[in-house]
């Protein structure tokens, strides 16, 4: 009798330290580690925090001196056994979980700290950390069940590979969107704050997060749409970082003009054009290079080569162009005629901006069309626009 009364002294010992324990690790051990975090990683710490990290620790620490403590305690022959075998059981597969648990909220505190890291946006960590949780749940929870049932828990995995047919259509998504991670990252096609293209889904933005399931995707119009990663592997999609990391965004516009508005020039318009200093240069050269070529044929023959007012508007954009501040001539400069067709001649202007910043490239892009629009008519040239009723309501008037 008095050595059952002992064992139950000290068991209640055991049980009021296991229950005091986790306050006096939160009391005086976490300032400790606060300090000894923030001087590695400030924001580490303060991930941790969020994420209740620390609560979880103390709190693991109550089954975990139960566990020690009646693992040393031989109770066999009193009332006491069943009761502390029930007790290692719930303390052991709370250890379990709560490791599980801790190693989760690690990793995620890990991820949210370093996500802006140069190495993680190169790599799909996110994939993978995402693939690791979801191993550690599946071991936390066959450890559990071998624990509470005392089953040897290599048996169990052991037979895990006559399930992995059944596995695979379970984890047929995960399983897919670790593939498309690898193959996308490993790559170098897709980093974290890319913007993609992706026209079978309609999906046009800057990618906010590339996750083992699931990509994430924020609009132009802050709208934010997520899709499989495995679509990745379906698709084609357009990344714009080469764009980006080039430090040119292209500019590829053409105008339509009228072909009844093109023509050679004669002598007063010639001397109208000589005036522009953009042309200066290039209709001295040229005329010297009609003279040489016409000087065996006679004004009349149809064979002389002349200039055109669409020529001279060409070369006058492209010299344009060329002496604009905000134009890259170290790339691609062109402005060329495209195919005729039933709107008339296609002229297109090919550049480069010195800028890939959205509102900066459409205002030089504006400007640049503004000065060209505006100029077609002192070539005396038109461009093509479709009718509109007020002008058919002219036309009628006029043949009345």
């Amino acid at each position: 009798m008095e050595y059952f009364s002992i064992l139950n002294f000290y068991f209640l010992i055991i049980v009021f330290l296991a229950l005091l324990f986790p306050f006096l690790f939160l009391k005086f051990i976490h300032p400790i580690l606060k300090k000894v975090i923030e001087k590695k990683n400030k924001n580490l710490f303060k991930n941790l925090v969020k994420l209740r990290f620390f609560y979880t620790l103390g709190y693991i620490l109550s089954p975990l001196i139960l566990l020690l403590t009646l693992n040393n305690t031989s109770m066999i022959g009193n009332d006491l056994e069943k009761f502390t075998y029930i007790i290692k059981k719930v303390s052991g597969i709370w250890i379990i979980v709560s490791l599980s648990i801790l190693l989760n909220k690690l990793l995620t505190a890990l991820n949210d700290t370093f996500k802006k890291n140069e190495f993680f946006i190169k790599y799909p960590v996110n994939s993978y950390l995402q693939l690791i949780k979801l191993i550690i749940v599946i071991i936390t929870a066959i450890f559990s069940i071998c624990y509470a049932l005392n089953l040897s828990p290599w048996g169990i995995l052991s037979g895990v590979g006559a399930l992995g047919a059944i596995l695979l259509l379970v984890f047929k998504d995960t399983i897919l969107g670790l593939i498309a991670s690898i193959q996308v990252y490993g790559g170098k096609l897709l980093q974290e704050g890319d913007w993609i293209e992706l026209k079978d889904l309609n999906i046009d933005g800057e990618v906010m997060e590339v996750g083992l399931h699931r990509v994430k995707v924020k609009a132009w119009d802050n709208t934010i749409t997520t899709f499989p990663t495995a679509k990745f592997l379906e698709y084609t999609f357009k990344n714009w970082r080469g764009m980006q990391e080039s430090g040119g965004r292209r500019i590829k516009r053409r105008i339509i003009l009228s072909i009844s508005s093109i023509k050679f020039i004669n002598e007063n318009f010639l001397k109208k054009l000589s005036d522009l200093v953009l042309l200066k240069d290039y209709l001295k050269n040229k005329n010297l290079e009609l003279k040489e070529a016409n000087a065996s044929l006679r004004e009349e023959d149809i064979n002389r080569r002349s200039l055109t007012n669409l020529g001279c508007f060409r070369i006058y954009i492209k010299n344009y162009l060329e002496k604009h501040p905000k134009i890259r001539q170290d790339m691609t400069l062109l402005v060329r005629q495209l195919p005729i067709n039933q709107y008339g001649l296609p002229i297109e202007v090919y550049a480069f901006t010195n800028t890939t910043k959205w509102k900066e490239y459409e205002d030089i892009q504006s400007d640049i069309f503004d000065h060209v629009l505006a100029s077609i008519h002192y070539f005396e040239l038109e461009a093509y626009q479709e009718p509109s009723s007020k002008d058919l309501k002219s036309l009628i008037s006029n043949l009345k």
